[in-house]
């Protein structure tokens, strides 16, 4: 993989309060938007909306195949000669045509690696993607992206409506959740992908606004659902100039996007139930916009035990709204968000 030259920049970590020497990627890269990380290297995605995988401390990085390689996908151009994207949703022979700024905030919605990129081909990469969350994989070094289809893997029914997903190193296989609580196992370990559901749906409640999947540091695979509502904000936000006059009526900046409240479940799969739980034992949460994480309280004194630290992933409200006032109320401009469990 190729090397850049590298600036280099000091950092402190905050949950131990020491610093280090980082070096930093040089343009274009700096101008990538970050779609995931993983065993030390970030997913970005750059100004044409095409994704790599970079390692900030080392520079590495490598490419991985062109948006136009997802099946649903068309590059075009409109009337003055620059980059667009048709994409084609649900059958609709009329494609949506998204700019370059647009494709890149809204197609990718959460991407899983099952090893370091370091590896080469052996680095699987699993996205979740538009429409209405997608399963679509690449290895590294693949030229596209192949969809996981219910045409080849009858048990899935449909493609659609998966919201997160998780590698364990363990067994060697993808947990994939979807919206309606089931999960489903991804296995690339034999010539051909076998897709297996081990957990059926799941009826309880009204629908959450997201939901999350990840394997605990102490072995439960854990549910996390999440509810928001909308609130009115005293205090706009300011635009940035390059979207002063462009599409300016259709942002709202008084308003704002809240977490009103979080559920969590231990999956059990032998008796194919979902069980609330009532304590983290220890452990604190991070949900957001990228991989869902937990974290032993006593490695990071800093962190509160049983609490959930937030910040906003609503793929509407940070992608489609995203000047407005919650992107600098809830993406890391404030303390994060933290809310006893």
């Amino acid at each position: 993989m190729p090397r850049f030259r590298r600036r280099r920049r000091r950092r402190m970590l905050p949950f131990t309060g020491d610093s280090v020497r980082v070096p930093l990627p040089q343009p274009p890269l700096t101008r990538h938007s970050t779609i995931g990380s993983a065993h030390g290297w970030l997913v970005t995605a750059d100004e044409a909306s095409n994704l790599h995988v970079l390692n900030p401390i080392t520079g590495a990085h490598a490419a991985l195949p062109p948006i136009t390689t997802l099946h649903h996908v068309e590059s075009c151009t409109d009337a003055e000669g620059r980059l667009m994207y048709n994409v084609f949703e649900g059958g609709d022979p009329e494609p949506i045509p998204f700019d370059t700024r647009e494709a890149r905030d809204c197609m990718y919605h959460r991407v899983t690696l099952s090893c370091s990129p370091a590896a080469g081909s052996a680095c699987i990469v699993l996205l979740v993607h538009m429409p209405d969350g997608e399963l679509s994989y690449a290895r590294l070094g693949d030229e596209r992206w192949t969809l996981i289809s219910p045409d080849d893997h009858q048990l899935m029914g449909i493609s659609w409506g998966f919201m997160d997903s998780f590698y364990n190193q363990d067994d060697g296989l993808f947990y994939v959740l979807r919206s309606h609580r089931s999960v489903f196992t991804l296995n690339f370990n034999g010539p051909f992908l076998v897709v297996k559901k081990i957990m059926r749906r799941d009826r309880k409640g009204n629908d959450p606004s997201s939901m999350y999947i990840l394997q605990a540091p102490w072995g439960d695979i854990l549910q996390i659902w999440r509810w928001r509502s909308y609130v009115d904000s005293s205090t706009p936000v300011e635009l940035p100039g390059d979207l002063l006059g462009h599409n300016e009526d259709d942002i709202d900046r008084y308003i704002e996007l809240r977490t009103t409240e979080i559920e969590i479940y231990k999956v059990d799969l032998e008796n194919q139930t979902l069980v609330k739980m009532t304590s983290l034992a220890g452990h604190a949460l991070f949900l957001g916009y990228n991989s869902t994480m937990c974290f032993a309280t006593k490695d990071f004194p800093t962190l509160k035990p049983n609490c959930v630290y937030i910040t906003d992933d609503s793929y509407e409200y940070v992608n489609i709204g995203k000047h407005n006032w919650a992107r600098n109320q809830s993406l890391g401009y404030r303390k994060q968000e933290s809310a006893d469990f």
